[in-house]
């Protein structure tokens, strides 16, 4: 069990305690009063945190990948909460003590943590009653929809991910993403049509099986029959609740497994072990998702 307060997991432990293994948060401070923050795990086994949230700041976060399990431990949102893949959380609950279950598969999550008055000042009549809704519940979680949301988490997920990212960039994608999310709580439709409970439940399977292997992609075919929704049903979800078409959240996932694997090998020898027998297919897929060469990642250019 690892104990940590919340500005510590985000802003860096103080000396003498560390991260959990594998964890790698990137945060950026936009200004006084709003920050955001990429998290990105890959545990080789499950492990739990405790953290108490020592601010009284609204926490804005859309899960990318992997699965967690949350409880807060109080008086609100005692039931634990599974968060997969496309999972949007808003929060507001000073002094209140988390646990979090991580499971040993990648781990993705954009975090925007704001005051109440920097919101109030940003967002104006469309702050609402966000605020004290958000202090009444203390918890919120939305699971499916909101795919302008997702995008714009997928958008500082890339600039973060960036060595040195561009501060105007970021401050204009923080306010996005805190945009989209806004209007997520207040109920607005952002335009995509909602996959059903059941459909939900068959997406996610297709999520799972088309990342089983990076190597060897199923077909849309395959994956049609295999979890059984039709193929236009599959596309039109996909996009719906993952932000990503089934292709371009299968070329998101390959390249990150691409950058993993070249801190401990080669660029020949990570092309072949995700299945590329053209080198240069592969050079133009990774710059593509990150910027940089294969062989520049491997000179150290790509943080």
């Amino acid at each position: 069990m690892y104990e940590l307060k919340s500005s510590e997991f985000f802003d860096g432990p103080p000396a003498g305690v560390a991260h959990p293994p594998g964890t790698l948060v990137r945060t950026v401070d936009v200004r006084e009063g709003l920050a955001v923050s990429l998290v990105s795990l890959r545990p080789q086994q499950a492990f739990q945190v405790a953290t108490v949230n020592d601010s009284d700041h609204l926490h804005f976060s859309c899960q990318l990948r992997g699965m967690t399990e949350v409880a807060v431990q109080g008086g609100v949102g005692r039931e634990p909460r599974q968060l997969h893949a496309n999972s949007l959380v808003a929060s507001c609950a000073p002094g209140e003590r988390f646990q979090l279950n991580f499971y040993p598969v990648g781990y993705g999550n954009v975090e925007l943590r704001i005051r109440p008055d920097i919101l109030s000042q940003l967002a104006g009549d469309e702050y609402g009653g966000v605020g004290e809704r958000l202090q009444g519940a203390g918890f919120l979680h939305q699971q499916g929809g909101h795919a302008r949301a997702r995008e714009a988490a997928l958008k500082l997920e890339q600039l973060l991910s960036c060595p040195q990212p561009s501060r105007l960039l970021v401050h204009a994608a923080t306010l996005e993403f805190l945009a989209w999310n806004l209007q997520a709580l207040q109920g607005s439709d952002d335009g995509a049509a909602q996959p059903s409970a059941r459909e939900q439940k068959l997406l996610r399977a297709a999520h799972e099986r088309l990342l089983a292997d990076l190597s060897d992609p199923p077909t849309i075919e395959q994956l049609s029959r295999e979890v059984g929704l039709n193929q236009l049903k599959l596309k039109r979800g996909f996009k719906a609740m993952f932000g990503l078409s089934i292709y371009a959240l299968f070329q998101r996932e390959r390249m990150g497994r691409a950058k993993a694997l070249l801190d401990r090998h080669g660029v020949s020898d990570t092309a072949a072990m995700l299945g590329y027998s053209n080198m240069s297919h592969f050079s133009a897929a990774f710059r593509k998702q990150h910027g940089v060469l294969p062989s520049q990642a491997r000179r150290g250019m790509l943080a």
